[in-house]
């Protein structure tokens, strides 16, 4: 008899891994709560353009070439243009292009370049529970950590280096210093995954990310059963009840929040963890603007901005620039992101007239951006990325922990061991591996 699989939440983690799942032979439901799957992969196009409210592009890794593959998509990839290898940071007032010439031409100080050519030589290492900015700090000096680290993880994250776990934001950096001593010597003589040479570093696909999402939904079908949320599981005789069905291992790819509520009659400890990680609010302001409109040089990926410079916004990609199919020919596509960790809070103080006038006036300097804008679009995340603070190693383990306990129960989902798509996709894949061997 085919052995029954739910997964509850239809984001790219728990479709990836309910597709992999029905292709090893099982009967897979994915329940969904909301009225269409993607979760946080939203895309939509609009006057032309094409715009992606979450995730906005991939970084190739293997096992995203072998899901890829899989679903045949490789006709669909879209790669990054060859400037989307230049990101830009907002420093001391100025947008500079960090690389080797950083180094030379004064954005960076002697100090922090003596820090850079002493990194191997530091002995220290990381203690269990260290934030990503004492990491940076020890190893290589407090204006890298300003001027380049904090930056990335506004970028990343939403979030602040002083209270994000750098074991668990970072956990391969964290391991280059404990297994090499020196990252600069663990890039050096690290092995690493090999993906196809030939796959672009970075991509998307033609149509947006959710091409991705319509693939993976194709392939599950029926299986999908959309606005259904889950209250509970519950477990008889060594099956689980999920909304009605019965089924033999169930995987729970929600938020860390829903997922609290799922497992807490099981494990109280970790249903608090859970319910605590911190989601902050995000605002993305998607403006389209006729490319005379815009002086400035759209040559990279985009800018970041560090938080000494206190400006009201994030950053901002130069998406079409990236991906010259999302804006019409003769326009340009910008994404701003305002909130985060930094002015999450202030965000349900400001209408989207307001943002959209901060978002402006803060392109209007820094890129020169003349006029209004002619396409317009606000997306709003009450709830956008989880903050992996120093600690979240005792989230983790407990998850693992309740895993070994709870057998046939799963997570795989963002908040559980790294926030990409690629950290999702790669999840997905160990877990489907993980409740295979458990059924068989």
């Amino acid at each position: 008899m085919t052995k029954r699989v739910a997964v509850i939440g239809g984001g790219i983690s728990g479709l990836t891994t309910a597709y992999l799942l029905k292709k090893k032979g099982f009967d897979v439901t994915v329940c969904e709560a909301a009225d269409t799957v993607g979760g946080n992969v939203q895309t939509v196009t609009r006057d032309g353009f094409t715009i992606e409210q979450g995730p906005n592009s991939l970084l190739k890794s293997p096992r995203f070439v072998d899901l890829v593959k899989s679903l045949k998509l490789e006709d669909r990839v879209l790669a990054a243009d060859e400037s989307a290898k230049k990101r830009y940071i907002l420093a001391d007032g100025k947008l500079e292009a960090i690389g080797p010439k950083s180094f030379v031409n004064g954005f960076f100080s002697l100090k922090t370049i003596f820090g850079l050519m002493r990194e191997p030589f530091v002995r220290t290492k990381s203690p269990e529970h260290e934030s990503v900015a004492e990491f940076v700090t020890r190893r290589i000096g407090p204006e890298f950590l300003d001027k380049a680290i904090d930056p990335f993880v506004s970028g990343v994250y939403a979030g602040d280096p002083r209270n994000l776990s750098m074991r668990s934001a970072f956990p391969k950096l964290y391991e280059m210093e404990r297994d090499y001593g020196s990252l600069i010597m663990a890039t050096i003589r690290r092995k690493t995954e090999k993906a196809d040479p030939d796959f672009p570093r970075t991509f998307s696909f033609r149509g947006g990310l959710k091409t991705l999402i319509t693939a993976l939904a194709d392939e599950i079908g029926n299986g999908i059963k959309v606005a259904s949320p889950v209250s509970e599981i519950e477990e008889t005789d060594g099956k689980f009840r999920v909304n009605g069905g019965e089924f033999d291992a169930v995987v729970i790819s929600t938020p860390s929040y829903v997922a609290a509520k799922l497992i807490e009659s099981r494990d109280e400890k970790l249903g608090t963890l859970l319910a605590d990680v911190n989601y902050p609010k995000l605002a993305v302001v998607i403006l389209g603007f006729k490319t005379e409109k815009i002086p400035a040089k759209l040559d990279g990926f985009g800018f970041l901005i560090a938080s000494k410079e206190k400006r009201p916004i994030l950053g901002t990609l130069y998406h079409s620039a990236v991906f010259p199919e999302r804006a019409p020919d003769g326009y340009q596509l910008l994404v701003t992101f305002v909130g985060g960790v930094r002015s999450g809070d202030s965000l349900d103080a400001k209408t989207d007239d307001e943002l959209q006038s901060l978002v402006l006036s803060q392109l209007n300097d820094i890129l020169g951006v003349a006029g209004e804008p002619e396409f317009v679009h606000i997306k709003r995340w009450a709830k956008a990325i989880p903050q992996y603070r120093v600690g979240y190693e005792d989230v983790t383990a407990a998850c693992a922990d309740f895993e070994k306990s709870n057998p046939g129960l799963y997570f795989c989902s963002n908040f559980y061991r790294g926030i990409s798509m690629g950290d999702c996709v790669k999840n997905a894949y160990a877990t489907a591996d993980n409740v295979e061997k458990y059924l068989s």
